[in-house]
This record gives structure tokens, C-alpha cells and sequence, in this order.
């Protein structure tokens, strides 16, 4: 493959019931030694896996590379909606707007990883028959943490205790994020995706059926925020090269037009979909 091969840490926590049943799948499959143990975390390793057991929420844990040198750290989390409906979700780490209220700043933007993204989308969907009624969704950029300066994404089960505990679901989750870190693949399209709903079926399917992946996806929701800072942090923190701007065409609304003048501006491949 053109791209470098890159380690990856995975970073669960005992106050999130999701991550613990994930945990414990985790250990089915094979032995770690506790490495590490302190008040705040404890770290495990296996041959080729690290593993970092927060004490505290995820969301707030902007301190994760003082604990663990690594290229990328994929967070395994609950997920919570007010649908209730079960879903596996995904999604990059950011604040595109001028509120915090879960970690991380307003207006920051995270490092991304669009290879990981789009690979562990592309290994969930290969295994939804066995899925039963969950949805397969790639949410939208959103709460902290927002400072690290590696690539993150968050993993997530959900929306509710069931799921939360459900082992077979987190055994595919688990068995797609390895697969992901361990067969990376060649991704040459990169863009941002901006518009659309908070789950956005169209960018789904994108990750999943095309050969782009995106570098962050900013939903309708934050369009009045987006602005050249937003923009030039997506370019800068993302660990490829970034060439097209993907628009859900219906998604922009009213912001459409000073949306395209910025991404005109910075020679952005503009894709409507």
C-alpha cells in the first residue's frame, strides 16, 4: 500500500457500560498483561494491541498522549440518542460552533484519520446481515476531545442499556475495528463532507459504495459557524491531503452560497451529492 502503516491505540472507559462489554470482548479474544496501573487509567497490552482504560469520561480526556505514545486512538463508547434506536455509529471529534457543552473547545476542530473512518464503516456494512436491527450510521463531527493532536475517531453502540450490553453486537464492532487497524488500505480521495442531517445516510453510503472518504463531516446543523478558520483546521489536522469539498446539496441551506465562496476560494474539488 502508498500509505504508511500506522499504530493505533484503543481507549475505553469503566464509566461507559458500552466500553465495558466491548472490554470484555476484547479479552475473550486474546490475553493482556496490565501494564500500567494508576488513579486515573490503566493501560493493557496484548502483542499488538494497546489498550487504555479511563477512569473518567472519554469526551474529557484531552490528555490521552501524555498516557500513550500513538499515531491514532479509536475511543470505544456508548451512544446515546432520544430515538432509542439501535445503531452503531461513527464519527471524527470536534466543536464547529460556539458551544462545548460535552469536552474539548468551541470552535476546535480535531485531527482526523479518513483511511480508519472509511475502513471501519466499509468492515461494519460487510457484517450487517449479522447485525439484526441495527443501523449502520456515520454521525456528524461533534464534543471533545478536541486538543489531541493525533488523529481520533469514536466507535460507538447504541442508544440504550440493551445495546449497551449486547455482546454480539460488540463483538462485530471489535471485530471491524481490528480488521480496520490491522488491513489498512489505500484511500487517494479525501474530502470534507459539510451539510445534511446529524446522521447523514448519503455520507454513509459514500464511505461505504465509493473510493472517497472524508476528513470530517459538519452537518447542516453548524453551517452559520463554518468559516476559514474551520476549514484550514480540517486541512491542517488531517493526516492526508484533502482535494474535494463534498456538499449534501440540500443540506446547506441559506448558508450555501458564502459556504462555496470559501471552498472557491481554497481550490476545492466541490462534489454535490
Amino acid at each position: 500500500m502508498n500509505n504508511p502503516f500506522r499504530k493505533s491505540t484503543l481507549v475505553l472507559s469503566r464509566k461507559d457500560p458500552a466500553s465495558m462489554t466491548m472490554l470484555k470482548i476484547l479479552e475473550k479474544r486474546q490475553n493482556f498483561d496490565n501494564i500500567e496501573e494508576n488513579s486515573g487509567y490503566s493501560k493493557l497490552q496484548s502483542k499488538n494491541i494497546t489498550l487504555i482504560v479511563l477512569n473518567e469520561e472519554m469526551i474529557y480526556c484531552d490528555n490521552i498522549e501524555d498516557i500513550e505514545d500513538s499515531d491514532r486512538f479509536v475511543f470505544l463508547s456508548r451512544h446515546v440518542s432520544q430515538s432509542k434506536k439501535p445503531t452503531l455509529t461513527s464519527h471524527f471529534l470536534g466543536n464547529p460552533s460556539n458551544e462545548a457543552p460535552y469536552g474539548g473547545e468551541k470552535m476546535q476542530i480535531a485531527a482526523t484519520c479518513p483511511e480508519l473512518m472509511k475502513n471501519y464503516m466499509m468492515n461494519l456494512y460487510k457484517q450487517k446481515n449479522s447485525l439484526l436491527n441495527y443501523e449502520i450510521s456515520l454521525e456528524a463531527t461533534h464534543h471533545g476531545p478536541t486538543s489531541i493532536s493525533k488523529p481520533c475517531i469514536f466507535v460507538e453502540i447504541g442508544s440504550e442499556i440493551k445495546q449497551w450490553q449486547d455482546e454480539n453486537a460488540a463483538e462485530i464492532v471489535i471485530k471491524s475495528v481490528i480488521n480496520s487497524i490491522e488491513n489498512q488500505i489505500d484511500v487517494n480521495k479525501v474530502g470534507i463532507g459539510l451539510g445534511g442531517p446529524h446522521y447523514s445516510k448519503k455520507f454513509t453510503e459514500l464511505l461505504i459504495n465509493t473510493e472517497y472518504a472524508i476528513a470530517g463531516y459538519i452537518s447542516r446543523h453548524y453551517m452559520e459557524y463554518f468559516n476559514q478558520e474551520i476549514l484550514e483546521q480540517m486541512i491542517e489536522k488531517c493526516e492526508q491531503e484533502i482535494n474535494y469539498a463534498i456538499i449534501d446539496k440540500k443540506g446547506i441551506g441559506k448558508e450555501r452560497k458564502r459556504v462555496l465562496e470559501i471552498l472557491q476560494e481554497n481550490e476545492l474539488k466541490i462534489i454535490s451529492i
